[in-house]
């Protein structure tokens, strides 16, 4: 229903509400003239309800009391002036009746503004809301548009009122009209989302909560409606919604979940894909005990020295582990998480756990393809070095056979000369000693072992490469020098790989001198530590150089500048290296040579 009460109070009487009191005044007045100069027999002050009646809502509850008193006072006196003290009269009887008519209309109206004030006061507070409040009839038809529904919908309150609120807002709901007047009759309130329009036709989306009000006779009168704006917040649930939308799609392609663990409570937080991940069930709570459950067995320490690093609230917690999955199978995961606080001083640990096993899986698949390709590169270089090995080999044999015929010449003489046959006998241990170390190395080259990481002398692995290389340094009439400017070359990784690298690097710069004429093929061999502290190897040749086109490209795979080269020699001499730490790299200047370097950390350093 529509008010007729002002939103604020004014501190000051209006106008008409100043006359109203003066017309109140003259009836008040005109009463006791006709009350004490006439000689009618009625109870004339009983007219005197009608003064308090107007009184109710143009005074205050103390104005109201003091015009009651003015009553009544104006009763008594005009009883008083007409007929004396005669208390024994008919007249006194009607004053009596007068005065108990004001006194009973005073309590009635007292109480009546009492209600009006505190439904006004009420009235006035909610007007002063944001909340957009609508009141219309049962046919729609608009009766009361408070200043927030003026603010939210742009119209005035004379705009607004007795117009159809249909075809004014426009109003789209999930429900019919229908429905929502049955819910209406049949429960008195109803609540929901609509969208209505504003003056200037833009959109809007409101909370809708309406209330039925009904007359004396229980049928329904009008329908009281407040609207809340919620276009903003309809935005940010939209926009949180698609950006929950984008990180589960991010989450599930990437293979990464979101994790978050309370400290010291405990509680945790695990996203879908983190669920997926660890392949909880959607009833099941992910709790510490779950996460150790499906932690692999060997790795239960690692995981719970991080859960300890967590309640002692390290600033960065990285772990790599294995699951064991309930079939048996295993998967490797990685948790990056760090600790965030809030304005109470509580922790939680927000991290990303991150399904790696099929990185994992590719990782050891390409090891082992390097390690296969570079066996196949050894037994290639052994190939290669195939005269020069048995070379190395027919040296100690034939030695051993001349030693052994001048033993026995020496023991078929008449007189066995014993010193000659044991001098004999320890020269053919000496070459089958060196037969074997032959046969050795060239076992460990052609050896398929996964690759190891234990303390190497560098200077050993330069000495035996050389040795494999001596007969093909010589053949090519090549000079070797080489120079071991420290005693401690001692590098962490596998002897080998190693090997394999230097021999590789030697054999490239002794093909390169092949055809060099005119001048005297050197080879330098260097290990220096550098002054960082760095191991340093440097393989140099005096050949024709490399081509400055083909520098950039020299350790790419499957690149070449041999007629009949594979391209993966100098590709898997990086690979090693990198694998124990270090580096390598070529320079050349054309005509000159060129050369490789090699760096390697100290051996108090871990390979990578």
């Amino acid at each position: 229903m529509e008010s007729t009460v002002p939103v604020d109070s004014p501190k000051r009487p209006a106008p008409h509400t100043h006359l109203q009191r003066f017309g109140a005044a003259t009836l008040a007045g005109v009463i006791f003239i006709i009350d004490t100069l006439t000689s009618i027999h009625i109870a004339i002050a009983v007219l005197y309800v009608a003064v308090i009646l107007m009184s109710v809502n143009l005074f205050s509850r103390k104005g109201v009391i003091s015009v009651s008193l003015s009553c009544c006072g104006l009763t008594l006196a005009a009883f008083f002036i007409s007929h004396g003290g005669d208390f024994n009269s008919a007249s006194f009887a009607r004053c009596l009746v007068s005065l108990s008519a004001i006194g009973i209309t005073t309590l009635l109206a007292l109480k009546n503004k009492a209600a009006n004030d505190e439904l006004q006061e009420q009235v006035r507070m909610l007007a002063q809301t944001h909340d957009a409040i609508i009141v219309r009839d049962m046919n729609g038809i608009i009766t009361t548009w408070s200043p927030g529904a003026e603010a939210l919908y742009g119209w005035s309150r004379e705009q607004a009122i007795g117009q159809d609120f249909r075809t004014l807002l426009r109003p789209q709901l999930k429900l019919t009209w229908e429905q929502v007047m049955h819910a209406l009759v049949e429960t008195g309130r109803w609540e929901g989302e609509v969208v209505e329009h504003r003056c200037d036709g833009t959109p809007v989306t409101v909370v809708s909560r309406c209330s039925l009000s009904r007359d004396e006779s229980n049928r329904p009168k009008a329908i009281l409606a407040t609207h809340n704006d919620i276009s903003e917040q309809k935005k940010a649930i939209n926009a949180l919604r698609r950006s929950e939308a984008f990180l589960a799609g991010a989450q599930r392609l990437s293979q990464t979940g979101s994790i978050g663990l309370k400290i010291p409570g405990g509680e945790m937080y695990w996203s879908d894909e983190a669920r997926r991940i660890f392949e909880f069930g959607g009833d099941e709570e992910p709790l510490l005990s779950s996460v150790l459950k499906k932690t692999h067995p060997d790795d239960l320490d690692l995981v719970r020295l991080s859960i300890k690093h967590a309640y002692q609230k390290e600033p960065h917690i990285k772990v790599e582990y294995r699951l064991l999955m309930a079939d048996g199978r295993i998967k490797h995961v990685q948790m990056l998480a760090h600790p965030v606080q809030d304005a109470g001083g509580n922790f939680e640990y927000i991290g990303a756990l991150m399904d790696v096993t099929e990185a994992k899986m590719s990782e050891e698949a390409l090891h082992r393809s390097q390690t296969e390709l570079a066996h196949v590169t050894r037994i290639t270089t052994l190939g290669e070095l195939a005269a020069s090995i048995a070379h190395e080999v027919n040296q100690p044999l034939a030695a051993v056979t001349t030693n052994g015929t001048a033993g026995l010449r020496w023991l078929n003489r008449d007189n066995p000369n014993i010193d000659e046959v044991r001098s004999a006998m320890e020269r053919m241990m000496s070459e089958t000693h060196r037969a074997s170390e032959v046969i050795r190395r060239i076992r460990a080259m052609s050896r398929k072992t996964d690759p190891q990481s234990v303390p190497v002398d560098l200077m050993e692995v330069i000495e035996e490469s050389l040795a494999l290389v001596d007969r093909e340094v010589r053949r090519n009439k090549i000079v070797l020098d080489h120079q071991y400017d420290t005693e401690a070359a001692e590098i962490m990784g596998d002897r080998v790989q190693l090997q394999q690298v230097i021999i590789n690097l030697i054999m490239n710069g002794v093909q390169a001198m092949s055809n060099t004429k005119g001048k005297p093929r050197t080879l330098h061999v260097c290990l220096k530590r550098s002054d960082a502290g760095e191991l340093c190897v440097d393989i140099k040749d005096n050949g024709p150089g490399i081509s400055p086109l083909s520098l950039p490209k020299l350790f790419n795979a499957f690149y070449t500048t041999k007629p009949d080269g594979m391209g993966m020699g100098l590709s898997i001499c990086r690979s090693i290296i990198e694998a124990h730490g270090g580096r390598i790299w070529a320079t050349s200047q054309d005509g000159e040579g060129a050369a490789f370097h090699l760096t390697f950390p100290d051996s108090n350093e871990e390979p990578a």
